[in-house]
């Protein structure tokens, strides 16, 4: 997992290609004025939505993780709480994988982290890495974010 800001993230000689291509092409787009929706970046290996929504207590999230795309969760209005946490390769599941959706679903994270997130941080998580977004530890609230997508395969 990586914790950042946009403006300092994309910059990053550390962070692999992939990620700066993504965070590039969002600050392209001009964030802030961005419609809901969905936007390509590369066709089905990288893309981004753009999501308005409503908090939820941690403890009604469920914990999930994707095995093909790493998830860039970049806060534009608002505060995110994300719970985060590495259990370690194989993930238990609480249901059966969803693969046209590169989601699964796990009972608990244990040891969890608290990522808190405001507008302009995002948390970078990689496949197989536990959390919960769109969480929030005190009372639900309005979030508008980017969830980006990079397939895991741009990273090798």
């Amino acid at each position: 997992m990586i914790i950042d800001a946009l403006t300092t993230a994309v910059n990053n000689s550390f962070y692999p290609a992939a990620i700066r291509k993504m965070l590039a092409s969002i600050i392209e787009c001009e964030p802030s004025n961005l419609p809901v929706g969905h936007y390509q970046v590369q066709g089905k290996q990288m893309f981004f939505n753009v999501v308005e929504g409503e908090t939820k207590l941690l403890a009604d999230q469920k914990p999930e993780f994707h095995r093909q795309y790493l998830d860039i969760h970049l806060v534009l209005e608002g505060k995110e709480v994300i719970g985060a946490g590495v259990l370690g390769l194989p993930l238990p599941l609480s249901e059966p994988f969803n693969e046209a959706h590169d989601l699964g679903f796990s009972p608990a994270i244990p040891g969890e982290t608290l990522i808190h997130l405001q507008p302009g941080e995002l948390a970078v998580i990689f496949p197989g890495e536990l959390h919960r977004p769109m969480s929030t530890c005190t009372a639900p609230a309005a979030l508008r974010k980017i969830v980006a997508k990079i397939d895991a395969a741009l990273l090798t």
